[in-house]
């Protein structure tokens, strides 16, 4: 599971820096799969820490991205 999170979150970094906001989505379920993680495996709750920010930073992120392509759309049709 832990391998699952880490590909999800790498994969989505690569996206978000070719600019495609789908990486972010990805970069959310990985967060996810790496709180399940924490949850079920004993001495790993440490990881909550890091996982629990970062999906809130992600999901912040994610709306400022989109709200620039809403902004970026109404410049390019004035």
């Amino acid at each position: 599971m832990d391998w699952l999170a880490a590909a999800f979150e790498l994969i989505g970094a690569w996206m978000v820096g070719n600019k495609n906001k789908n990486g972010f989505i990805l970069i959310f379920f990985g967060c996810l799969t790496w709180v399940f993680v924490a949850l079920t495996r004993p001495g790993v709750s440490g990881l909550l820490l890091v996982v629990l920010p970062a999906l809130w930073i992600n999901i912040r992120n994610y709306i400022k991205w989109k709200g620039e392509d809403n902004v970026l759309a109404v410049e390019e049709n004035n």
